[in-house]
């Protein structure tokens, strides 16, 4: 058992929602604020990278193995020792302890109930569990048993956990389960009266909907832009690496896209949806700054009409076999950059309002994959506006039309 009073162990959805994140250096508890933490990882005054690593391993490995408090203190007193006395509530020994309990718990609740949401979102209701704990909350006590229907705003900001230490959780109801527990003309509950500082301003966020939605992947990648430039090359640097995407959905995305393509005409069906792909390098964020080009965010993203589009039957017809290299490409678009010298990123300033960086990758003898990125492009994704750096085009491209652009990232003789 996870932790005591809690009654449930690890599962699929709570160990991706906890791996996506990227690590980011903070000096303030407040450097990162609602929808952030759904995307990135941080303790409060560290800004050590490999500190904070070590931090999150710890986590991780209480998360993966649903391991007790206890046993997370041991680990992360282990990787961290004597340096965490430098941060601010590390000093004594009770600060220390609550410190560490406080990582374990948010983290911990958090990751459960964003991956709740997965299955929670498809019930029409939801009903609010308060655990007993020695000195429950009685604002949250009082919110026991109210059955809401989900998709109420009331949840945007109540959704558990929400406060510090929050041990709340829901449960989904259905239709039937509701007239079964309150009779036949059974009615969902009145959403309770907000009351402004409860939940508190800090915690008075949605973290199911946080961690899918496009808008707060775009913010957190704003966050990240503007970190002092060491910090924003540790996070930017964290995220070449780390599996930051929705791989699982945007591979099905493509999987999807390439059949229905094959299909025959009209049975393309794209759905407008909008997934993070990745984040921007140093190198090209430093080399747009010397252009006079500053990204508005960190975040890379595509829709599914690209994909559908880059996909369309007619554009290989007579070459199958070019088409499914051509997928298969498409699908590890998200990967191409944890691998040095398997790109090269290229800047196209022809019309200087609306710059590109264009994307090479080799993926055969002779055959080259352009992804075009129109920078601070406004997009509608998933229902919402957003700013991001949009891929735009992906298609096969011939190496030599390309060497006119003036690389930013990666060698021309690493495609060779």
């Amino acid at each position: 058992m996870a932790d005591a009073g809690m009654g449930y162990g690890p599962f699929p959805a709570q160990i991706e929602f906890f791996r996506r994140k990227l690590n980011v250096p903070s000096a303030r508890w407040d450097d990162l604020m609602h929808g952030d933490h759904a995307h990135g990882f941080m303790v409060a005054g560290l800004t050590r990278m490999s500190m904070l690593d070590e931090v999150r391993q710890a986590m991780m490995a209480a998360i993966e193995n649903g391991e007790s408090y206890e046993k997370f203190r041991a680990r992360f007193d282990k990787s961290v020792g004597k340096a965490w006395s430098t941060l601010r509530g590390g000093e004594t020994e009770a600060g220390r302890a609550w410190r560490t309990r406080l990582i374990y718990q948010t983290n911990l609740r958090t990751s459960y109930m964003a991956g709740r949401w997965e299955t929670l979102q498809k019930y029409p209701y939801l009903k609010y569990q308060h655990n007993t704990v020695d000195n429950p909350r009685e604002s949250h006590q009082a919110l026991d048993g109210k059955i809401i229907p989900t998709r109420d705003p009331w949840w945007d900001t109540h959704y558990p956990p929400n406060g510090w230490m929050c041990r709340c959780t829901v449960t989904g109801v259905s239709e039937a389960r509701l007239r079964a527990m309150r009779g036949a003309d059974a009615q969902p509950d009145a959403p309770p009266p907000t009351d402004p500082k409860d939940p508190p301003p800090e915690w008075a966020y949605h973290v199911g909907k946080a961690s899918r939605s496009m808008a707060a992947a775009e913010r957190f990648g704003q966050k990240v832009m503007q970190l002092p430039p060491a910090w924003r090359k540790a996070v930017l640097d964290d995220a070449q690496g780390r599996q930051v995407d929705w791989m699982r959905d945007w591979a099905a995305t493509v999987d999807r896209a390439n059949a229905e393509a094959q299909a025959g005409p009209g049975q393309q069906r794209p759905r407008g949806r909008g997934q993070p792909i990745g984040f921007l390098t140093d190198a090209e964020v430093n080399r747009l700054a010397e252009h006079g080009i500053a990204p508005a965010t960190a975040l890379l993203a595509a829709g599914d009409d690209t994909i559908y589009h880059a996909l369309r039957l007619d554009k290989f017809r007579g070459r199958e076999h070019l088409r499914e290299l051509f997928a298969e490409q498409v699908k590890q678009i998200p990967r191409w950059r944890d691998t040095p010298g398997s790109y090269v990123s290229v800047l196209d300033i022809a019309y200087p309002d609306t710059p590109k960086i264009l994307v090479i990758r080799k993926i055969s003898d002779g055959q080259y994959m352009r992804m075009v990125l129109a920078i601070n492009d406004r997009r509608r994704y998933s229902r919402e506006n957003i700013t991001v750096q949009a891929v735009d085009t992906i298609e096969i491209a011939d190496l030599d039309a390309l060497r006119r652009y003036r690389v930013i990232e990666g060698r021309w003789e690493d495609l060779e």
